[in-house]
């Protein structure tokens, strides 16, 4: 009786939850089209009309995420804020676990549970509240973020027992340094800037294969000048070249124009199978396991038993046409570097999770074998063998139609973003955006460019 208990628990709250992502998915696909097609407010609307289907209570953060870009892009950045503090306010409650839906998701997948972000998105939530801040011309406020993304990456530091392979973020560091010094808090910007480069040079070159950008070695070097820290400019020139710094000269008498450009798709999520085979519920074995870059085959030798499908999120990466943009000024010109590689890191910090996945996995067919067993006992009470046969069959078609891996995400984020400054003098300017391999963008005009300030463009170029 107990067993058929929970085969009725079971297949109840498979019911309950189960088909949750499929109008999700659906509205995602209709909102990239959109927006490959540049038509930004189409993909708000489509968003917007799906909130309540298509987007549960559990999914909200990832609603406010895509939200919050989606009206950046169509420039309403006082919007975008808005919905990007209802996204950040939302994942910051739910340290909270919620103790029935993660009940939910042991039976029927991680789909169930409340979505708090990735840490990556959560630290570019922050990011892209402060560029919203830069568009506003409001720099206090873009300041205030600062400090957030400057906690928000000690926290990472802080909270994994096994360091996690996303604790910190270079583009986020040099960002914040940027910031700091349009404030004019040199002091701040120049260590802001040196841990970006610190960043660059370990954990982004060695994780996502980045280099350090040649504008963040000077943000540093010309920090270093202006605030008399010899030791730090000796240390940079040692290892980037004896010729950086210079433009702690030229930005007293010129202005700077910074590019953000957001280039490329942003990964997106969909279901890789596995499969668990059971003997008992002490013999099982499954026929992938985490490995490698995801997940690795593996040789099964269990014999008769039943088969239980497990799903996993895997990242679908879609590599952007432009490698890069060319910013031209006036005469100056620059070519932007990758700062924030997304996709690489959307890539490694799933990688990192694959254990605790593979882990509630596990837990999760367990379950469902049990619940299967369950019914196979009651069917067989009622209706003998074969009634046993029929009720375990039907119990685990049943739950098996409603495995599915967890697909949220901040999908509207670019593959990447690249930065290009240039130093001009004072003037009025249209700026121009080229594309390599072919198109240029139109161009920003009537752009105004005041001695010892700096002026922060974005630009998102799809495909």
């Amino acid at each position: 009786m107990r067993l058929s208990r929970l085969y009725l628990c079971v297949t109840a709250v498979a019911l309950l939850v189960g088909c949750g992502q499929s109008k999700m998915v659906q509205t995602t696909g209709q909102m990239r089209m959109r927006m490959l097609e540049r038509n930004y407010q189409g993909a708000l609307a489509v968003l917007r009309q799906s909130k309540e289907q298509g987007f549960k209570e559990q999914d909200r953060v990832a609603f406010w995420m895509n939200e919050g870009m989606l009206l950046h892009l169509t420039g309403q950045y006082a919007d975008s804020n808005a919905a990007l503090d209802k996204a950040e306010k939302r994942s910051e409650e739910l340290f909270t676990t919620s103790v029935s839906k993660t009940m939910k998701a042991a039976i029927t997948s991680d789909a169930a549970k409340d979505y708090s972000g990735e840490d990556h998105e959560n630290v570019l939530v922050n990011v892209m509240k402060a560029i919203n801040y830069l568009a506003l011309k409001n720099l206090q406020d873009a300041r205030v973020e600062a400090l957030k993304i400057n906690n928000k990456l000690a926290l990472y530091n802080t909270k994994y027992e096994k360091k996690s392979v996303y604790n910190q973020d270079a583009f986020a560091h040099w960002l914040t340094g940027l910031i700091y010094e349009m404030q004019g808090e040199k002091d701040d910007a120049r260590i802001s800037y040196m841990k970006a480069l610190e960043v660059y040079k370990t954990d982004f070159a060695g994780n996502y294969g980045t280099r350090v950008p040649a504008f963040a070695a000077e943000d540093a070097a010309r920090l270093a000048v202006l605030t008399k820290d010899d030791e730090a400019l000796e240390k940079i020139r040692s290892e980037f070249g004896p010729q950086l710094g210079r433009s702690a000269e030229a930005i007293k008498t010129m202005g700077e124009v910074v590019l953000v450009h957001m280039n490329g798709e942003g990964p997106s999520k969909t279901d890789y199978f596995i499969n668990c085979y059971f003997a008992s519920l002490t013999n099982w074995r499954c026929d992938a396991e985490p490995g490698d870059e995801f997940m690795k085959k593996t040789t099964i030798t269990i014999g008769k038993g039943d088969t239980v499908k497990v799903a996993f999120p895997q990242l679908v990466i879609r590599q952007p046409m432009h490698p890069s943009a060319t910013l031209t000024v006036g005469p100056a010109t620059a070519t932007t570097e990758v700062a924030e590689p997304i996709s690489g890191i959307a890539v490694k910090v799933l990688r990192d999770k694959t254990g605790r996945i593979f882990r509630d996995a596990v837990i999760r067919a367990i379950t469902k074998f049990l619940a299967a067993k369950a019914s196979e006992k009651a069917g067989e009470k009622a209706g003998g063998a074969l009634g046993g046969f029929l009720a375990k069959n039907a119990a685990s078609a049943t739950m098996q139609a409603f495995e599915e891996a967890d697909k949220r995400a901040w999908i509207t984020l670019p593959s990447r973003i690249e930065v290009a400054k240039v130093m001009v003098p004072p003037g009025v300017y249209n700026i121009g955006i080229q594309l390599a391999g072919g198109g240029a963008l139109p161009p920003l005009q009537n752009v105004k460019v005041e001695a010892g300030k700096r002026v922060v463009v974005t630009q998102y170029t799809l495909p």
